[in-house]
């Protein structure tokens, strides 16, 4: 029997994907699983390098730490580190002692079955200067920096499992290769994710962990910065674990919202953004992406159109996926169906390695073959040069981005395998709004869903799904597309129920 969420994909927007690729560069990364990977230029040089942790099989089984050195014209260089070897594990690059030169901590298990917490103090080169501090090896979590005091030095948050326990642990950078943990009496989590924000606007670092606690129960939650001590908010998210979070203010109304994916207490997969409303709340949006756990969540403008573009990789419940969805606003996004390699038990970064101005791809993890992967995407937008004479100057190229017409009319819709009519019978329910043009923002979600609640007074008790809403810049595209999504739904034979008002 279907337990979870019924995810119907439609082909609603085919018609508004840009003119967007990624290619694959073949850089020639070792493939690593149940990894960390993300970009960083430890040599300075101008241009971004990678860095990646996990275990591998090339052909034999073993667990590295490898640093690739970026030499440009799409090619990276292998290059010999002193860092440790760990897979299960998390890095962050910061200046922790203000050198002018990133420094990396990473945690994770070492093939002996160690776990460590290791400082690792950079000087532009490949050998790094290990620094000793008095932190515990931790595995199946984060590491993040952030300066939550203010006093101008990057101390970090923790989360994972240290000898056999779940921890969350900030640890005050006092200089001097000195950190001191506060007791900040964070709950105790492992498979999650900790991360820093400033969400409340007030100046000081915040922090979100999310995870499974050592009784087994999973949870999700905000502190506050209270001047230095870390208060809970208890918002309601949805409680996750196997999980990532990414702040970015991706509605550009000045605040910092979150994207989180994960798995359910009762093993639902979750991907969802909460959307800040500065005044110590957060709602959710309602965008169609895929569910995942073991994955991960990144934000950044992929098409330099001025808002944040959102890439998701982990396990669905039918394997594994990579996704590349474009922000359109108004709480709608498009799946750019970018070719990029599914992976879970993943990692997966923007950053503009060949300086053309456009945030490429790193990605690693375990493909749906069970093959360990670690690849690089170049972004490939089309471009139009606007001057055709002197084409070989780059002065003269200009990159054409076409307006976006506003979209002006929305329906909405959701779906549910529920006993909606409280009969004993679970069926596949969809239910799908008339086409309106709303005038303020989340009207349309609003009416929607009261006028399930009257009509369905048991709706509330299930794990329904959630309320999505699309725009279209004219009435005739709305309306082509709920036929086909109405059309999607009746071919997988769901009920189809009209919410009118």
């Amino acid at each position: 029997m279907v337990k979870h969420l019924i995810s119907i994909v439609l082909l609603i927007n085919a018609f508004l994907l840009p003119a967007q690729t990624f290619t694959d560069i073949q850089a020639g990364l070792t493939g690593v699983s149940e990894s960390a990977s993300n970009w960083i230029d430890y040599d300075q040089d101008g241009d971004l390098d990678i860095f990646v942790t996990g275990e591998f099989y090339n052909p034999n089984h073993e667990i590295r730490t490898k640093l690739y050195q970026n030499i440009r014209n799409d090619k990276f260089r292998e290059v010999s580190t002193n860092i440790v070897s760990v897979y299960r594990g998390s890095f962050d690059w910061a200046d922790y002692n203000l050198d002018g030169i990133p420094d990396v901590f990473i945690i994770g298990e070492t093939s002996s079955g160690k776990s460590i917490a290791y400082l690792y103090m950079g000087n532009r080169t490949t050998s790094f200067t290990r620094i000793n501090v008095n932190i515990k090896g931790v595995k199946d979590g984060t590491v993040n920096w952030g300066d939550f005091d203010g006093d101008g030095d990057q101390d970090l948050l923790i989360v994972g499992q240290e000898d056999g326990n779940a921890v969350s642990k900030i640890y005050r950078n006092d200089r001097n290769n000195k950190f001191t943990d506060i007791n900040a009496s964070l709950p105790g989590l492992s498979f999650g994710v900790g991360r820093w924000c400033d969400f409340d606007l007030d100046g000081d670092l915040d922090a979100i962990i999310s995870g499974t606690e050592n009784s087994g129960m999973v949870i999700t939650e905000l502190f506050r910065n209270d001047n230095g001590k870390f208060v809970p908010m208890h918002l309601g998210f949805s409680n996750l674990r196997l999980s990532d979070i990414c702040w970015g203010d991706y509605d550009n109304d000045g605040d910092q919202d979150f994207a989180i994916n994960g798995e359910t207490q009762d093993g639902k997969f979750v991907t969802k953004i909460y959307k800040n409303n500065i005044n110590v709340s957060f709602s959710p949006a309602f965008p169609d992406f895929v569910n995942v756990r073991s994955g991960s969540v990144d934000w950044g403008d992929m098409d330099n159109d001025g808002d944040l573009d959102l890439l998701v990789t982990g396990e669905y419940y039918n394997g594994a996926l990579t996704k590349v969805y474009r922000n359109e606003r108004n709480d709608a996004f498009t799946d750019l169906n970018a070719q990029i390699i599914g992976l879970y038990m993943s990692d997966g970064h923007w950053g503009d390695y060949d300086n053309d101005g456009d945030l490429d791809i790193v990605v690693s993890g375990m493909s749906n073959d069970y093959n360990f992967i670690s690849r690089v995407y170049r972004n490939d937008p089309i471009r139009t040069d606007t001057v055709k004479q002197e084409p070989e100057s780059i002065f003269r190229n200009t990159v054409v981005v076409p307006e976006r017409p506003e979209p002006t009319y929305f329906y909405v819709y959701a779906s549910c395998y529920c006993d909606i009519d409280n009969d004993g019978v679970k069926d596949y329910n969809a239910f799908i709004s008339v086409i309106k043009r709303p005038k303020v923002q989340y009207e349309m979600e609003r009416k929607f869903n009261s006028i399930i609640r009257r009509d369905y007074p048991n709706w509330t008790e299930f794990d329904q799904g959630n309320i999505v809403q699309t725009g279209f810049s004219t009435y005739q595209k709305a309306v082509n597309s709920r036929f086909i999504a109405i059309d999607e739904y009746k071919s997988k034979k769901f009920i189809i129920h009209e919410v009118k008002w």
